[in-house]
């Protein structure tokens, strides 16, 4: 990911409690990952990191807007996200590090000074997103699309059932 170093928070010199970092998610963000389903996105991330003794806690809150795939048409529409997520960071001893990690919580070695959170910021962005996906309005999908599923539709409403399973139709249960 082309500049990735700008998504690495280096805490080793930070002072105890609370610190803020801004992230804007542009187009060049979700391009660089090959795998993103989002095609383009204009997104704010404003992490609140807390600096402890033993750990760190990062709060993600997550506002803006993506370009993916319409559920509908399959053309690409516009969604609005916002979602807040939170992050634990323990720093463990060394034979500690081999466990089952969590959710939600990374263990970094003691020795570990900075942490890349791009993943998250893509994780939780993609976590926003709403369940269904759609055009706001119905006239802007694919209207050709929306025509051909329409007749699909039809299509298996008016097909008959197989003639084999007729004779079920016939079968009463008595009590």
């Amino acid at each position: 990911m082309a500049g990735k170093r700008k998504y690495i928070i280096s805490f080793s010199g930070l002072s105890l409690g609370k610190h803020e970092y801004e992230y804007n998610l542009t187009d060049k963000f979700f391009e660089a990952l090959e795998y993103s389903e989002i095609k383009k996105g204009d997104v704010r991330v404003d992490v609140r990191l807390n600096k402890q003794s033993t750990m760190l806690i990062l709060d993600f809150i997550v506002r803006g807007e993506v370009t993916v795939p319409c559920d509908r048409c399959g053309d690409d529409c516009k969604v609005k996200i916002k979602g807040e997520y939170q992050l634990f960071v323990k720093h463990v001893g060394t034979t500690d590090l081999n466990e089952k990690p969590e959710e939600d919580i990374i263990a970094l070695s003691a020795n570990d000074g900075e942490l890349d959170i791009a993943h998250q910021l893509y994780e939780y962005t993609i976590l926003s997103l709403p369940a269904k996906r759609v055009h706001e309005k119905m006239a802007d999908c694919n209207q050709e699309v929306i025509k051909k599923l329409k007749e699909i539709e039809l299509a298996e409403q008016n097909q008959s059932l197989d003639p084999r399973w007729d004779k079920l139709k016939d079968i009463k249960f008595n009590n």
